[in-house]
């Protein structure tokens, strides 16, 4: 999986190198293509650690809402950086900043369902 990434990631840098020589308008195309390629090509991987992770979560106990906001947590989280990224590379740090502090604001307000769970679980222990 990582030397697949990783020549991915080398043969879209040497395009973007070319590029920006030749056709500079071009080269954060490249970019964004290359990093959709290697997105796709971790989905596959990710999504046989969603399934290990459900089992956990099935075997444990764990409420699957609270589950289901971490993982939506997370994918904010990537998505986020990633788009950060790629409007960093275009030259755009302001948008890429303005992206960042929306996407925390976003996982602040997934994260009020497990805060909430945890509150519950807390007022249930402290009533035993």
């Amino acid at each position: 999986m990582i030397f697949r990434l990783v020549g991915i990631a080398l043969i879209g840098v040497i395009v973007v190198l070319v590029l920006r020589t030749a056709k500079p308008e071009f080269a954060v195309f490249v970019t964004i293509a290359t990093g959709v390629i290697m997105l796709v090509t971790m989905l596959s991987s990710l999504t046989q650690v969603i399934l290990a992770f459900d089992d956990i979560v099935a075997k444990s106990g764990v409420d699957e809402e609270v589950f289901s906001s971490v993982l939506k947590i997370i994918g904010i989280g990537y998505l986020t950086e990633y788009s950060s990224s790629i409007a960093n590379d275009a030259g755009c740090a302001s948008i890429a900043e303005k992206l960042q502090l929306g996407g925390k604001i976003v996982i602040f307000l997934t994260s009020i369902s497990i805060v909430t769970s945890l509150v519950n679980v807390v007022s249930q222990l402290v009533s035993l």
